[in-house]
């Protein structure tokens, strides 16, 4: 039966497959993770027909080394995708489109030299989409000028914009988005600290673009708890034309994860109770992410300490003891 679900299914799929040639229906995209992707990794997510990507970093200061661990990646994920070398100059032939993303964190005040550090590398590889996450609060024009930065007759890559509310799709999709991550809090890792599941905000974010930006061309991929084929089915069914998946493949053999995360991961069920959404991850490491936004990570004897009262100079002591001593129970493990 040729239902219109069915049939604007086959719409989105046709759509990605446009934009992203070597992709199969659906849509199955590898976040960009710190500390967890490599090209190893997103190279193996595109060769299964999704979409692999990169984790860019957030420092894009002149003389900051993530620079050249970017130019290391993309080189090296060319190489797992049996590619060669990148030539100095790839053309404008879309043939030379990396099939690879990149993931970049834009909250810190080095962001505003993207165009003239990280940019100069992209165009180099001609990845096939740049995903940008977390601008500051105190700097709303960052998404807008990253992305104008990207824009070029020679490459333009299609660009990702992940959000956590309605509004902050509205501006992305005014700023030029081509595809809106609509994350919801169910996911693991760094969220925004207002937001709602993804059962929620996947059709609500498709409506509004549908609705107040019928002459732009954007897809939505759904983030956040998907982790098998059902969640799959069921955001494609909720408006996406495309499904993130992170912590999933955290415990695959090709992350950088590390197997005591992998175990940690695997043997932790009952996700409402055992994992949690708190700065307390963040602050417990002395990180420098806004207030912002927060993380979901499995409960350990730090967030148990927390809960009970304990003042974070004291957890903190505790967390660095037992790091120093090899003892991993207290380790942030974003799930």
């Amino acid at each position: 039966m040729n239902t219109l679900p069915t049939r604007l299914a086959k719409m989105a799929g046709s759509r990605m497959k446009s934009w992203f040639p070597t992709t199969s229906y659906p849509l199955i995209v590898g976040a960009p993770m710190a500390t967890v992707t490599n090209p190893k990794l997103a190279a193996e997510v595109t060769k299964a027909g999704g979409l692999g990507f990169l984790q860019g970093g957030r420092d894009f200061a002149p003389e900051s080394p993530v620079l050249k661990e970017l130019d290391d990646q993309l080189s090296q994920v060319r190489e797992h995708l049996g590619l060669g070398a990148a030539k100095s100059s790839q053309g404008s032939d879309s043939n030379n489109t990396l099939p690879i993303g990149v993931g970049f964190i834009t909250y810190a005040a080095s962001t505003k030299h993207f165009g003239s550090t990280a940019v100069p590398i992209l165009r180099r590889y001609r990845p096939a989409a740049v995903w940008l996450f977390a601008p500051s609060p105190d700097a709303p024009d960052t998404i807008r000028d990253t992305i104008a930065s990207l824009k070029s007759d020679v490459w333009t890559p299609k660009v990702v914009v992940q959000v956590g509310t309605v509004a902050a799709a509205r501006d992305a999709a005014r700023h030029g988005a081509d595809i809106i991550v609509a994350q919801g809090v169910d996911a693991g890792g760094h969220h925004c600290v207002h937001g709602a599941g993804v059962v929620c905000l996947v059709p609500e974010i498709s409506d509004v673009l549908r609705e107040e930006f019928p002459e732009k061309e954007i897809a939505v991929w759904a983030a956040g708890g998907i982790a098998d084929g059902r969640g799959v089915a069921a955001a494609l069914a909720l408006g996406a034309e495309g499904v993130v998946l992170g912590t999933r493949y955290m415990v695959s053999p090709e992350s950088d994860a590390g197997d005591f995360k992998r175990k940690a991961l695997l043997s932790t069920s009952d996700g409402g109770t055992n994992t949690v959404k708190s700065h307390l991850h963040d602050r417990i490491q002395n990180s420098t992410w806004p207030d912002f936004y927060e993380g979901r990570a499995i409960v350990t004897p730090t967030y148990e300490d927390h809960a009970a009262g304990v003042p974070l100079d004291e957890n903190t002591r505790r967390y660095k003891t037992a790091m120093e001593a090899g003892d991993i129970s207290r380790m942030v493990i974003w799930s």
